[in-house]
């Protein structure tokens, strides 16, 4: 089975991690005999099973997926990348791609290229020795996208060594043995535990009290408002994955138990992991439309002022959008550079900390899906070099549609002054990877892309319990101060600028890397050609889907009402927002 494959390295890779924290805790010669097995095991592991031996089809589809991205970023002299860089790449690659915010990895106040170490991000998940043997191993070679890959496949592996925890203890707490097949009661008891445990990290303490238990799973859509929908989705995937199999082997083959073994209840958990914060990110997009609907459709600047912003909540509308203004200046999400109307930044609020899933490690949780990086991903598809003309990044901008804004368009002119003022400031060019082509994607794409932290700024990005715990204080705002700001807005109504000439700009420039802008050139006028006609082809497709679309509806209203069906998974947002 597709399962047993995939799931063994990840189950060994688990096993050497914990061996590696005993013989770390061992002293005398059996922790010198463990260290130097142990560290030769997971070399082995990791560049055998996940990347320089054999080419499995899990590395494959790592270099596939970042080598777009890959192919953009600076190199060295050796033509690989910087390990501040490698941790940049890794960080949106687990940001767009899994919906993972990763300690270690995540920036938190520093700037990207103070990682003096590719492996500085690993040292909170695996024992000092092997990371010095990781360290050894990939600095006799260039970090090219081969090891980068390897790198990801084993921060993946790292947090599925925590989900093979919970799993562990999903059996234990029914004294079920992981060599033995399940009955489909045992199955679907172990599988709801595990999602309790990952849902819901508090109730660990009750896995050994069978009662304790029983009750924190028969009041868990109390307990947890997205309980509900998470596991209806958890059914969809067990389908899925009989389906696959059933395609890649016997489609005539039934069982009687799909995920009786282990092995095939281990592929299971991995699925969720590597699924549930797409999963999740379908309620972070009805929260952006929740919150783009508080202000008018005038407004375009990805800003919702914060009087309006607290609006559902003082109405009762649901429990969202109450944080108090401080704790949403920490986050980054506020925009004050009007004192008298201040107002909350889309996006920077949505990517935030304050809508993340923990877990109980503090290594990995689940945030919003950052859909920037899916733009800059087709950016760097295009262009395939660090640097790049204002004129080109303006036409393949021009052709880039998202949710709210449609294309092809005409940029303004403000939009193209300051895409020029970039290029003046680095000799004709426009780095892709800094602060400034950053500040300027959100000013072009305001609700997707959000608006760059100032340099300077130290402070990580907290949740809510982080800062309550730091600060001493709740993070809810009180309703005092919500009437005073509503107050205040009423006063100044339509005194504020809602768009895009009229948001924050500043010229502060902070690069991934250093890079030697004369020695990088410019992409080829043949490669720009091509660049251009892809360009020009995308906003023809465009153009063709928004006529379909036109089309189909006006065909859907000319059908007779007793033909038109509603879909069964629909629901209004309320409930839908209810779930999250």
């Amino acid at each position: 089975m597709a399962s047993v494959r995939r799931t063994y390295p990840c189950a060994f890779l688990a096993t050497l991690l914990a061996m590696a924290s005993i013989s770390e805790a061992t002293p005398g010669f059996l922790a010198r005999m463990n260290r130097n097995v142990v560290a030769q095991e997971l070399l082995t592991e990791i560049t055998a099973l996940l990347g320089h031996g054999t080419k499995h089809k899990r590395l494959v589809h790592l270099e596939d997926v970042m080598r777009p991205m890959y192919m953009s970023l600076p190199r060295q002299k050796d033509g690989g990348i910087a390990p501040g860089v490698a941790r940049y790449a890794l960080n949106r690659y687990f940001s767009a791609h899994r919906g993972w915010y990763l300690t270690g990895i995540a920036q938190s106040g520093e700037r990207w290229n103070e990682s003096s170490s590719t492996t500085e991000m690993l040292k909170s998940k695996m024992p000092s020795f092997l990371i010095e043997n990781l360290e050894e191993h990939i600095a006799h070679k260039r970090l090219g996208l081969e090891e980068l890959a390897v790198l990801a496949a084993t921060v993946e592996d790292l947090v599925y060594s925590d989900t093979l925890e919970l799993l562990t203890m999903a059996y234990g707490a029914y004294n079920l043995s992981m060599n033995e097949e399940l009955t489909e009661r045992e199955a679907k008891r172990v599988i709801n535990t595990f999602m309790l445990f990952h849902l819901n990290p508090w109730t660990w303490p009750s896995w050994n009290n069978s009662k304790a238990l029983a009750a924190h799973l028969r009041t868990a859509h109390k307990d947890n408002p997205a309980w509900t929908e998470t596991m209806l989705w958890v059914e969809d995937l067990k389908g899925a994955i009989k389906y696959q199999d059933r395609v890649e082997h016997n489609p005539f083959l039934s069982r009687e138990v799909y995920f009786g073994s282990y092995p095939s209840m281990v592929h299971l958990v991995e699925q969720v992991i590597d699924g549930y914060g797409l999963f999740q990110d379908l309620q972070c997009r009805e929260l952006k439309n929740a919150m783009m609907d508080l202000e008018t459709q005038e407004r375009n600047d990805g800003r919702v002022l914060l009087a309006n912003f607290y609006r559902p909540y003082m109405q009762g509308t649901h429990q969202f959008f109450v944080e108090r203004p401080e704790y949403l200046k920490a986050l980054g999400s506020l925009d004050d550079s009007d004192p008298k109307q201040p107002s909350v930044i889309v996006p920077n609020y949505l990517y935030g900390r304050s809508f993340c899933v923990g877990t109980e490690n503090g290594f990995q949780s689940f945030c919003c899906v950052d859909q920037c990086n899916v733009l800059m991903e087709t950016l760097e598809r295009s262009i395939a070099h660090p640097v790049a003309s204002p004129s080109l990044i303006a036409e393949l901008v021009a052709a880039l549609p998202t949710e709210t804004v449609a294309a092809p368009r005409n940029l303004s002119i403000s939009l193209r002054h300051k895409l020029d003022k970039i290029a003046e400031a680095n000799g004709g060019h426009v780095p892709l990877h800094g602060r400034l082509f950053s500040q300027w994607l959100h000013h072009a794409f305001p609700n997707e892309c959000p608006q760059p932290r100032a340099p300077g700024v130290t402070e990580a990005p907290m949740t809510h319990d982080e800062w309550q715990a730091s600060r001493n204080i709740t993070p809810t705002v009180p309703k005092e101060v919500i009437r005073n700001l509503t107050d205040a807005a009423a006063e100044m109504k339509g005194a504020m600028g809602q768009d895009e000439t009229c948001m924050l700009w500043t010229d502060e420039e902070e690069l991934v890397t250093s890079i030697e802008l004369q020695a990088l050139g410019s992409p080829s006028s043949l490669w720009l050609d091509v660049v251009r006609f892809m360009a020009m082809c995308t906003a023809v497709a465009s153009l063709i889907a928004i006529l379909v679309n036109a089309v189909s509806s006006s065909c859907s209203l000319l059908l007779p009402e007793d033909s038109k069906k509603a879909s069964p998974r629909a629901s209004d947002l309320s409930s839908r927002m209810h779930a999250i």
